[in-house]
This record gives structure tokens, C-alpha cells and sequence, in this order.
């Protein structure tokens, strides 16, 4: 029976999305009575990951979550093991973008990759999309499963108040010029003007020397009722988006997969307006828990932020079918969903405790 699994990726502390979703991962899975001892490539330089992983090899149970670097690294030396039919291996790829990498390589290289990526039981993407795209790459043998992010939901989620009678709006996450801030702050600018009763928020940070960051505050700044707060911590994310009516994801990111914002937008019982942009589509289902709009059409943006303002009901409807969303994404959900596919290919998992399910509830 397998119970201890060597992991390796990032793993929040410090915060990103994929060590996020790492992080709650391992939660997860230790709450269905696994060991899981991770190697944080967020805090461990690649040669060191190899030197671990060399010295570790005598575990029979292996989980890869990591973007390309890390996975190409790392892969073929777990494929030497895996090719062994006691020893499991689990692929979680990072990104959006894993099928398209795989593509791009020269041809040499492309095959010894997708020989290598075959050896691992399963490979589990984000979306529907990315695994049909990877169903047509890998070997048949490899079970492809959507696995999508997750986050831990809220003890309570019901829609606060709107006291000020404003449409309250909402931004999390990087701001950089990919991400369509402007786009966003000229839908704001548009709906206000056509007499939308709405403010907006935004929490973020910006890159290194990224030249963006003065021309977004100083347009920001000339913009009545929008308000930048600076990054949030991340315990304080979902909290936020709770006083939140709506969240505005107007990403043109080429590398956008499932990004955590959204997952916590709707544990928050927040609708999102979003682009149908790379995976969006498969996540925010228009007119359900949230709206969609062509990259870049401000107009449609400013049309649904009006609709929201103007349309209790509306507003009201998105928000119910947003916490339905959420709850797809619950930690236990999903983790849930993990043990299942690797029941399936191969794996032989121990059956949870309601001690240990409880005590790991209380780290996450």
C-alpha cells in the first residue's frame, strides 16, 4: 500500500499560484492518510532538487507539480524509476501552456520528452481543454484527468449588504499591462460616466522596474471611486472579495491556465467578468456564476459592469451561482477527486481517518 509520496514544485510559503495550489494539495492528501514529504522548488535551487532526488529514490510513490523549468528537469529522472511497475508517478502541470511547450520542441526532443512524460501514471491539467490537447500527445497507457485548482472555502459565504447602494468591483492579482488593467479602468471609466453608481478596488503588485507601474497610478488616481490598495496577503484574499459584489478578470496573459484569483472569487460568492481568453471559457460559465466578453471590448465590459449596477436581481442570481461554483473547488473536492484517478492508474491509497481529516483541516 502506498503511503509516503516524495513531491516536488513550489510550495507556498512564498506566494505564488502554483505553490498555492501545491500547498493545499498536500493538505489534501494528507488528510486521506498520506506522508507527503515535499521538495519546495520555490526555496531549493535545481541542482540541489537533483541531489535530493538522488538521495530520496527509494521511495515508490512520486508527484511532479511544477511549470516547465522544473518539470524538464526533473521528469527524466523520475522516469527512470517509474518505468518500474511498483513505482507510481502522478503529473500535475503548472501553466497553461504544457501541450503547446511539448509541440514547440524539436523534433529529437519532442519524443524523448513525450516518452518521458508517458512513463508517469497520470498527468492531471487544469482545464478540459489542456487535457483533450495532451490526450492526442501522450501514450494511450496515461490516464488524463482535469484536476482543477482549489482553495479552502470560507465558513460562511453569504453576500453582504451593499450599504452605499454602489456596485462594488473587484481586482486581485498581478498588475501588469497583460492583465488588461487598462482595459478595466476604461470600462470603469465608461460605466461611471454613463452613470453607474460603482467603485472599484484593486489589490496587486507589480514586477521589478516594470515601466506600467506609474502610468497605471497615475491614471488610477485621476479615476473617482477607484482605489488601489497595494498587494493583500493571501489569508486576506477571500475575506476581501466578501464585501466584494463582482470581480474583473480582463487577463490577455499568453500564459493564463487556471488562475487561483478566480477560484477564490467564487468561494468569496463573487460573479466574475471575465475575457474569453486561453481557459477562462471552461471555468466562468456566462450568465451562470459570471459574464464573459471578447479580449479588449471595453464597451462589453462597461455593458455588464451597468447591468450589475442596475439589476439587483441579476447581481444576486451571479453571486448564488458563483458559491455553487466554489464549492467545485473546495479543497476536499478536489483532493477527493485526486485520490479517485490515482486509485484508477494504479496507485493503492490508504482509506482516510476522520482524526487525521480533521487535524489537516486545521493547517490549511
Amino acid at each position: 500500500m502506498t503511503r509516503e509520496i516524495l513531491a516536488i514544485g513550489p510550495r507556498s510559503p512564498p506566494i505564488t499560484g502554483p505553490g498555492l495550489k501545491n500547498r493545499y494539495i498536500q493538505a489534501g492528501l494528507e488528510a486521506h492518510g498520506l506522508d507527503v514529504t515535499w521538495v519546495n522548488t520555490l526555496e531549493t535551487h535545481p541542482r540541489t532538487v537533483l541531489e535530493i532526488l538522488s538521495e530520496t529514490l527509494s521511495y515508490d510513490a512520486y508527484l511532479l507539480s511544477a511549470s516547465t523549468k522544473v518539470r524538464l528537469g526533473v521528469a527524466p529522472l523520475l522516469a527512470t524509476k517509474l518505468r518500474s511497475p511498483d513505482v507510481h508517478g502522478a503529473l500535475f502541470p503548472a501553466g497553461g501552456e504544457f501541450a503547446d511547450e511539448l509541440r514547440a520542441l524539436p523534433g529529437p526532443v519532442r519524443r524523448f520528452y513525450l516518452r518521458t512524460f508517458s512513463a508517469f501514471d497520470g498527468v492531471y491539467p487544469q482545464t478540459d481543454g489542456l487535457s483533450d490537447d495532451l490526450r492526442g500527445l501522450l501514450d494511450d497507457s496515461v490516464q488524463v484527468r482535469t484536476v482543477p485548482n482549489l482553495r479552502p472555502l470560507p465558513e460562511s459565504g453569504s453576500a453582504s449588504e451593499r450599504p452605499s447602494g454602489a456596485l462594488r468591483l473587484a481586482y486581485v492579482g498581478r498588475i501588469k499591462e497583460s492583465k488588461g488593467i487598462d482595459d478595466l479602468l476604461a470600462a470603469y471609466e465608461r460605466a461611471s460616466d454613463a452613470g453607474a453608481d460603482v467603485v472599484l478596488d484593486i489589490y496587486g503588485h507589480f514586477l521589478p522596474d516594470d515601466p506600467y507601474e506609474d502610468r497605471f497610478l497615475d491614471r488610477c488616481s485621476r479615476l473617482p471611486g477607484a482605489r488601489f490598495h497595494g498587494k493583500l496577503p493571501n489569508e486576506a484574499v477571500i475575506p476581501t472579495l466578501q464585501d466584494a459584489d463582482a470581480f474583473v478578470f480582463p487577463t490577455v496573459y499568453d500564459g493564463e491556465g487556471f488562475p487561483g484569483a478566480l477560484v477564490e472569487a467564487f468561494a468569496a460568492g463573487c460573479p466574475v467578468l471575465a475575457t474569453e481568453w486561453n481557459f477562462n471559457a471552461d471555468i466562468v460559465t456566462d450568465g451562470v456564476d459570471g459574464r464573459l466578453f471578447s479580449p479588449h471590448d471595453v464597451a462589453a465590459l462597461s455593458d455588464h459592469i451597468r447591468a450589475l449596477a442596475a439589476d439587483p436581481a441579476l447581481l444576486s442570481d451571479l453571486q448564488d451561482g458563483a458559491r455553487e461554483t466554489g464549492r467545485q473547488y473546495s479543497v476536499e473536492r478536489v483532493t477527493a477527486s485526486i485520490v479517485e484517478h490515482l486509485d484508477a492508474s494504479g496507485w493503492d491509497l490508504p482509506e482516510p481517518t476522520v482524526e487525521r481529516s480533521e487535524a489537516v483541516a486545521t493547517k490549511q
